[in-house]
């Protein structure tokens, strides 16, 4: 991997979370498409409330007070009220004419959630500088439970207790797979400090989760209009750019961190997880965010476990008792975690009411 050939943990996250800004002239031609009604990336083209009230408001006939005659506003008229009503309603509600988030607005999403996101990238590589990647990955799983708690706290996510045991098996189940894979020969340079970097970037991790699925809307919320993840994306590495070069400037001409001591093999390995293990992956990650809840889109990140089991097994690698249940937990608790906290609650309240109306005295009733 990129870590094991010597590259410097600041410049592999440094360089890999600046990656994200390729988004942004994605972004910008597939609104250039969209305003001119082609669209590419199945957008839907729902017009903004502002312009729905307004094709509302074309219907109005206005009654004349002198005569009582029905007078219809001229067309140019009504462009033009249409025009400067939706430009007034752009600035106050931070949306364009399509209900969409402005470039504005997105940003300054992207710039509260910059410094925790570098943050927590920096802290998980630079722990596999320190410690075992079996202690990195069993720390790590931490983020569930941490980012369980973070949500009944700030998001007011509905507390049951399947659902915590739900995360504390698929914790469990990482946990079981890691020691079963880890290797004798694994030495820690500084376990402790690698351990608590771990333990610091599962905290970070569950801070910005929470604060994407608090910040940005749902996927087809109609009030607050419709946020481009790709464009949070982009601008969040055009920050990460910005903000972070100065450090990696004093890092380069103090000789802790030049950039001349990268190899173009190594770079070109740093650019190609970046894209994958970074933009894609995080993109789609961040989308099932905003879909489902931050517990869901934690906790399946833990099937890469699995499913890497799974590929073992094609390649002839016949996984060990330790894989199939740490799978097998993993994969139950994913399960118990999807089930809706409304489906639970309702079927309880079902419960109570059944045992009322058997509980209740046939007698009252003969008395009544």
């Amino acid at each position: 991997s990129v870590e094991d050939g010597g590259v410097s943990p600041f410049l592999v996250t440094y360089i890999c979370n600046s990656l994200f800004v390729v988004c942004i002239p994605l972004v910008e031609i597939g609104r250039y498409l969209e305003d001119k009604n082609i669209s590419i990336f199945f957008w839907r083209n729902r017009a903004g409330p502002a312009l729905q009230d307004l094709r509302d408001f074309e219907k109005v006939i206005l009654l004349d007070d002198d005569d009582n005659e029905a007078n219809v506003l001229k067309p140019n008229v009504v462009v033009l009220q249409e025009n400067n009503v939706l430009a007034n309603d752009g600035v106050e509600t931070g949306l364009d004419e399509k209900g969409r988030w402005t470039r504005r607005r997105v940003a300054k999403v992207s710039l509260l959630i910059c410094p925790v996101w570098f943050l927590a990238q920096l802290t998980f590589n630079l722990s596999l500088k320190y410690t075992t990647v079996t202690s990195n990955t069993i720390l790590s799983s931490a983020s569930s439970l941490f980012t369980f708690l973070v949500a009944l706290v700030f998001l007011g996510e509905k507390f049951t207790w399947l659902k915590l045991i739900s995360v504390l098996l698929c914790m469990g189940g990482t946990i079981i797979v890691s020691m079963g894979d880890s290797a004798s020969s694994e030495v820690a340079s500084s376990a402790v400090t690698g351990d608590i970097l771990a333990l610091c970037s599962s905290a970070f991790y569950a801070v910005y989760i929470t604060l994407i699925r608090q910040k940005l809307p749902d996927e087809d919320d109609e009030v607050q209009g419709r946020a481009s993840m790709a464009q949070f994306l982009g601008f969040l590495g055009l920050f990460n750019l910005m903000i972070f070069f100065p450090v990696a400037l004093v890092l380069h001409f103090s000789r802790l961190e030049p950039f001349t001591s990268l190899t173009w093999e190594q770079f070109r390995l740093i650019i190609g997880k970046g894209l994958l293990d970074n933009v894609l992956s995080d993109y789609l990650w961040a989308k099932a965010v905003l879909l489902t809840t931050t517990t869901v889109a934690t906790a399946g990140l833990s099937i890469q476990v699995p499913l890497a089991a799974v590929l073992d097994s094609l390649k002839g690698n016949i996984p060990g008792l330790s894989d199939f249940i740490g799978g097998a937990a993993i994969m139950v608790g994913f399960a118990g975690i999807n089930i809706p906290s409304d489906f639970l609650f309702r079927n309880n309240k079902d419960a109570i009411v059944e045992l009322d109306s058997a509980n209740v005295n046939p007698n009252d009733h003969a008395d009544l």
